[in-house]
Order: structure tokens, then C-alpha cells, then sequence
């Protein structure tokens, strides 16, 4: 398959993007009727040149320079996912999740995953959602309620050239829907037993009657109370001490308490001081609201989301001398968790000048809340507000040449919190100042691509960025791409790209008056895609970064800094196998550390450690990541009524996160929890199995009824269900519920 994983075809793949943008443009095949894009053959719907998320130029599908997977709103229906979290995990091939004990969960795509989720970019209708003060991602991907989605773009690869820093390891694009993609109501009801929740959701859309655009309006609000410490355990790898030990470093504290946790061996799951695992933030409701409206050449959106989730501290270990500092620490212990909310407007201006130049202008406002709380401290409460404004040109010069350019303006004001805004997830009415003055900074962005068909079977595309930031200097964005299409089924892709990224904010408002050096990433990237038959679709790609200049936590900077420079490839196969009843999706992926390098900051701090142990001679693996990812989905149409889905993710194993225990059980036995670390402990090293099942009957076309059963191995054993802790690590582990959930969709 041409540069798209999908689960049916290419036809449906090009009618949604065609409905949900209404931007496309052809030689000669382009339908006068929505209607019949349907009758149109698969040949006929490749020819047709469509708005992609990885090109600023349009062009067909096939020619798209880009791995990029797309989920259908058919694809997350049939997940029954329970955030995006999951939902990117069941589909994105060498994709992976992991948690966080002091930090939101982190999500990465071909071993770049950091201890914060600033490596990506998170986009909604093609408008930058992430947070930039000291996080990245955060909004939007653990809420449980999808029905707004139309469908989501993964372009998997470097993507600054188009979307700015920040687009370093991949893009995440989220459609909605829209008036032309959704008429009448909708109400949605899911509820999750073991992992408990319950969700609801109604959306409405309308087209005005002269035909001339409409709208849509949708909301979401739940409860998640998650699954219970009994349900997914908590599994730590070390022996705990019978009796109090006092540490003779601090004779006058509690540490000769008794603990619940003591006398727990390892591999007993722990209990009494544990939270519920997915629970949300406080127990306040997740929330999201959306609402668009489209007239003659303008777009106007406004979005809503409120969300977060309790944060499991590392309990047993860092408040049980010998392990850890005191067990003062220990109670209460359930009062760690992160929260956000994030409210963004949109007005957008799209004019066609003749049949070969269009010009697009958008303005934008974004608010972002958050806050952090571990055990008994504010890490931060903050608030940003930014103001994006943006223009694209495109213009066909002829047959051979497209060429786009644009200029975007970002304005952001950073700091304390919106006083009287978020009263909602403020803690006992106290909201921390921490010593955030507001600051506001600019950041001028000037971007452009050249695509040039230079045969019938060669096309090029030149693209590049400039970025200035306030307290940066220009930071620039190249890329360039060849593809090459010999005949109707077999297409070859060789992609260069440099991805950039400043640091966060808070971190150059410290640092205004020194030179501060962007995260950067070279990569190349070689990708074949064979459309072997109708009903089958090959590809497979071949990475290597070869230069990944990393920003990551260094205790010796005191905050985030390039701790080093890493290099890895890796391969990934994929094939797609559809027919009108039956799907079949396998990909198989491999990631391999090759190098790392430290920077300038001293060995004690271990700046590199979150990503490995290689450079203190410690293995030649990835810290937090499974070399070996396979993942499987299936769809079977039983009958016009009955549906059967499945999903199955392999983790085969976490040999640089083994590598890891042993730098730290032998290396740095001297300092405190590091102690905690057992060379005999194995379980958290092997293999996690997530197996969900669904079935879904429809008795009316405006009904449906869906069970769907998660992480079904753990019925057999918890640990095949393991998901590891990322960053600094324990050795422990949680074990995700084998849960059942239910949906009805009812649409008037």
C-alpha cells in the first residue's frame, strides 16, 4: 500500500480524506457528486491529488514522501480503545507506551521515547495542540471518548519541515468531523467493568440548505475510577525487609515505622498504598467539547478537553530505607496524579484564484492549564496562552511543478495560572505559584516545498523550514525526498529529513542570556510499498538516525539539557490484507541502539541513563524500549449484522532495560534505592502480551451494540499483561486488567 497503512482500501482511504477535507484537486477524474467517489475504481481514486499531512503540496496518495498510518473512525470503533494511548498502540507499527512514576505516561515511535512527550507533535485539524513549558504532549490522549474523530494521521518519521520544532520522532494529525462528514445526531454510551468506567457522548451535524457549508457540535464527558490494585497489580522485584531498618543517616526520622509493605517478597503484588491504574486525576470528570462551523470560504472551531490521571509514585522504594530516602514519605501516598484542561479557537479563510492558486490564512488561540502534584509537593501549576497566526500560498506552476510557501507568527504568554479558570482542579482551593513569573516570547516561521515531477515514474519533493525563536537562534528544517514509481504497484521511497526542536520555555527564560542549542535529528529513511493485488498491500521501511542530538533531564544542569548524541535504525515490515468481509493488518518492527555518545555534562549526573546504559558499559540496547514490537489486527464480518475484531501486541522483550538494572544493581550499589536493584529478578525484562477482543451487532443500520474484551491474557497470568515503568526505573511493573467494556451507538 502507497504510503498509508488502512484497514480496507484505497478507495475508502481517499473518500475519507476527500469528505473530511474538501480539498482536493485532479487531472481530469475528479467526480462532480460526492456519490461517485464510490463508483470509482481504485486506478481512478490514485489518480485523484489529495491534502496530506505530510506534504504542504498535494498529491497522490502513493507519491506521498512519508510512512504515514491512518486510523478510520470504522478502525477506532472497532479498538474499542480507551484512549488514545491505546488506540495508537493497537495500529502504529513500531509505536509503544510506557509509564511513568513521577510523570503522564510517554508514548515513542522508533526508539525515541523520552521521560516527557516532547519528541512529537500532537495536532488537531492540523493546529498544534502541545503544551510548551516543560512537557510537549498532554491533551487529548487519555481521554476515553472518540466518536468526534473522522480519522488520525501518524506520519512516522521527522516532520519539522512542515509542522516545526518539535516534530522530531513523528506528527499525530486528529480530523473531526464535520458537517460533510456527519449528518443528523448521535449518542454514544460505554461503560468498562474491572477497569471501570463509564462515558458519554452526542454529537449533531448539519448542512445548511443552500448547500453552502453547515455545522457540527459534539461532547464527551465520563468517569473513570480505572482498575483496582487487586485487578492490576503492582509488582516490585526486590525483597522487603521483615522488620524497620533505621538508616544511620538519619537516625531522628520515621524510619523505624512499620510499613505496609513490609516482609512483601518480590513478585507479590503490592497492596494497601497503591492507586487504581488508568484512574483519573482527583475523580474529577474528563471532559471534551467541540463545535465547527463552515461558511462559503471560512472555518470557524472551537475545542474543549479536561483530563489527567493519577500518577503511581514509586511507593515501596523511594520511602523504605535502606532502599530509599524515609518513611516519612509513606503515607498518604495516593495524592500523586497530573491534570490538565485546554480550551483552543480557530478561524480559517481557504480562496481558490483560478484553477491553480489557493491561498489559506488561519488565526488561532490556544489556553493550557496544568498542574502536578507527587506525594506531598506541587511540581508545577502553570498556564500558557498562545496565539498563532498562519498563511500558505500554494500555486501549479504547470504540469511538473508545485510549489507552497507560507509565514506563521506564534506569540505565547507563560507562567502562573489563569486566576478563577481552573477552579476546578485546584487542590484544596490552593493553587502553588512555584517562581513562574509571566513572560511572554515570539517565534517567527517562514516554510516552503517544491514538488517536481521530473518523469511520469520520478517525483521530487524539496521542502525546508526556518524557525526563530525569542531566545534562539535560527533553527532550520530541511528535507528532501525522491520517489519513484515504476508501474501501478510498486513504489520506492528514499527520504532525507532534519527534525529540530528548542527546549522547553521555562528553560530558556533561565537561560536567556546564553545561546541555547536545539535538540536535532538526521535521518534517513528508505521505504518500498508493493499494492501486490486488490486485496493485498506490502510495505516495509528502513531507518537510520544518524545524528540524534538529544534534550533530556540532566541533574548536573538542573533541568534539561542535550545529554548526548544517539544513532539507531531499525526495519519495519507491514502488510494489509482486505476483502469486503475480512482484514488483516500484521507489521513487525526491530530497533536497534547503535551509538551514544555523551555530551559535555559530568558522568555522576548519568544525563544519557533514561535512554541507556551503553555509555557506562552497559549493554548496546535501548533503555526503554522492546527491540523486537509485532502487532496484529483482524476484522471478520460474520453477516450483515454480526462483526468479530481482534487486536494483538507482541513485546518481545526489554533487554535494555535488563542492562539498565544490572549498571545500577553493581555500579552505583553504594547510593540508596539503587540497592533495591536484584540481579536474579527477571520478569519485568520478558515479554507483555496485550490480546483484546470485540463483537459488535448491528440489528438496525442505526444501532449498535459492542463488547469488547481487553488484555484477555492476563485471565491466564498478570504478568503477560506487564507494562514496564520507564526513566528511572525500579524494576517494577503494572499489570494492565484483563476488563470488559460495552458501547451503544444510537444515531437518529
Amino acid at each position: 500500500m502507497a504510503g498509508k497503512l488502512v484497514t480496507y482500501s484505497w478507495r475508502f482511504f481517499v473518500i475519507a480524506v476527500f469528505l473530511c477535507s474538501g480539498q482536493v484537486f485532479s487531472k481530469g477524474v475528479m467526480p462532480e457528486k460526492e456519490e461517485e467517489l464510490f463508483e470509482m475504481s481504485i486506478e481512478q481514486l490514485m489518480e485523484i491529488e489529495v491534502a496530506s499531512t505530510a506534504t504542504l503540496t498535494e498529491a497522490k496518495p502513493r507519491l506521498v514522501p512519508a510512512a504515514v498510518t491512518t486510523i478510520t473512525e470504522e478502525q477506532i470503533q472497532a479498538s474499542g480503545a480507551r484512549s488514545l494511548f491505546e488506540l495508537l498502540d493497537i495500529y502504529v507499527p513500531n509505536l509503544q507506551w510506557w509509564h511513568n512514576h513521577w510523570e503522564p505516561d510517554n508514548m515513542g515511535l522508533r526508539g525515541i521515547l523520552s521521560d516527557r512527550d516532547d519528541k512529537y507533535l500532537l495536532l488537531v485539524n492540523g493546529r498544534v495542540m502541545n503544551e510548551r513549558t516543560r512537557y510537549g504532549a498532554l491533551s487529548e490522549r487519555d481521554l476515553v471518548f472518540m466518536r468526534d474523530i473522522h480519522h488520525i494521521d501518524i506520519v512516522r518519521g521527522p516532520g519539522s519541515a512542515l509542522y516545526g520544532p518539535g516534530a522530531v520522532a513523528m506528527v499525530i494529525n486528529i480530523i473531526t468531523h464535520n458537517s460533510e462528514t456527519f449528518q443528523g445526531t448521535e449518542i454514544t454510551g460505554r461503560l468498562g467493568a474491572v477497569e471501570e468506567f463509564y462515558s458519554g457522548e452526542v454529537k449533531h451535524g448539519r448542512k445548511f440548505d443552500d448547500g453552502d457549508g453547515g455545522y457540527f457540535i459534539y461532547a464527551g464527558i465520563a468517569k473513570y475510577p480505572g482498575a483496582s490494585e487487586f485487578d492490576a497489580p503492582q509488582i516490585y522485584g526486590v525483597d522487603f525487609p521483615v522488620a524497620p531498618i533505621d538508616d544511620p543517616a538519619t537516625p531522628d526520622d520515621e524510619s523505624d515505622s512499620a510499613m505496609p509493605w513490609d516482609g512483601l517478597q518480590k513478585g507479590e503484588p503490592l497492596t494497601g498504598v497503591s492507586i487504581n491504574d488508568g484512574q483519573a486525576a482527583r475523580d474529577i470528570a474528563p471532559m471534551k467539547l467541540y463545535a465547527e462551523l463552515t461558511k462559503g470560504r471560512w472555518n470557524f472551531w472551537g475545542r474543549y478537553t479536561r483530563g489527567g490521571k493519577m500518577i503511581f509514585w514509586p511507593t515501596g522504594l523511594v520511602a523504605r530505607s535502606p532502599y530509599g530516602w524515609s518513611a516519612s514519605w509513606a503515607l498518604p501516598l495516593k495524592d500523586s496524579f497530573y491534570a490538565y484542561q485546554q480550551a483552543t479557537g480557530f478561524v480559517g479563510y481557504n480562496r481558490e484564484f483560478g484553477e491553480k492558486t489557493n491561498l489559506e490564512a488561519s488565526f488561532s488561540y490556544d489556553m493550557f492549564d496544568f498542574q502536578r502534584r507527587v506525594y506531598a509537593w506541587w511540581q508545577e501549576a502553570y498556564s500558557e496562552n498562545k496565539y498563532i497566526g498562519k498563511l500558505i500560498v500554494r500555486h501549479d506552476v504547470n504540469k511538473k511543478h508545485k510549489i507552497a510557501a507560507g509565514f506563521e507568527v506564534l506569540h505565547g504568554e507563560y507562567g502562573y495560572p489563569s486566576e478563577g479558570w481552573p477552579n476546578m482542579l485546584a487542590y484544596d482551593g490552593v493553587f502553588p505559584s512555584g517562581n513562574m513569573p509571566r513572560w511572554g516570547t515570539n517565534m517567527y516561521s517562514v516554510f516552503g516545498e517544491h514538488q517536481w515531477t521530473l518523469s511520469d515514474r520520478v517525483t521530487m519533493f524539496l521542502g525546508a523550514r526556518f524557525d526563530k525563536h525569542k531566545f534562539t537562534n535560527w533553527m532550520f528544517s530541511p528535507r528532501t525526498s525522491i520517489v519513484y514509481a515504476p508501474n501501478k504497484k510498486d513504489t520506492f521511497k528514499f527520504m532525507w529529513a532534519r527534525s529540530v526542536r528548542a527546549n522547553y520555555e521555562d528553560v530558556l527564560k533561565k537561560a536567556e542570556d546564553h545561546e541555547s542549542h536545539p535538540e536535532k535529528l538526521d535521518s534517513f529513511e528508505v521505504r518500498y510499498e508493493r499494492r501486490h493485488s486488490e486485496h493485498l498491500d506490502l510495505a516495509v521501511s528502513v531507518f537510520h538516525h544518524y545524528n540524534l542530538e538529544l534534550i533530556g533531564w540532566s541533574n548536573a544542569a538542573g533541568g534539561q539539557a542535550i545529554v548526548g548524541t544517539m544513532k539507531n535504525y531499525g526495519i519495519e515490515l507491514e502488510a494489509t490484507y482486505h476483502t469486503e468481509r475480512t482484514s488483516l493488518m500484521i507489521s513487525h518492527s526491530y530497533t536497534k541502539l547503535h551509538d551514544f555518545k555523551l555530551g559535555e555534562i559530568p558522568w555522576s549526573a548519568d544525563p544519557a541513563i533514561q535512554f541507556s546504559s551503553q555509555p557506562y558499559g552497559w549493554g548496546d540496547d535501548l533503555q526503554r524500549w522492546a527491540n523486537h514490537l509485532t502487532k496484529i489486527t483482524a476484522r471478520h464480518k460474520l453477516d450483515d449484522r454480526w462483526t468479530l475484531d481482534g487486536s494483538m501486541r507482541f513485546y518481545w522483550g526489554y533487554p535494555g532495560l535488563k542492562d539498565y538494572a544490572k549498571y545500577k544493581a553493581t555500579a552505583c550499589n553504594g547510593h540508596s534505592w539503587y540497592t533495591a536493584y536484584d540481579l536474579n529478578w527477571e520478569r519485568s525484562y520478558q515479554g507483555s502480551f496485550f490480546l483484546n477482543l470485540g463483537l459488535q451487532y448491528q440489528p438496525k443500520e442505526n444501532l449498535t451494540f459492542r463488547v469488547d474484551g481487553y488484555n484477555l491474557l492476563g485471565m491466564f497470568s498478570h504478568d503477560l499483561n506487564h507494562r514496564n515503568y520507564g526513566g528511572e526505573g525500579y524494576a517494577d511493573y503494572r499489570c494492565a486488567a484483563a476488563a470488559v467494556g460495552v458501547t451503544v451507538i444510537y444515531k437518529f
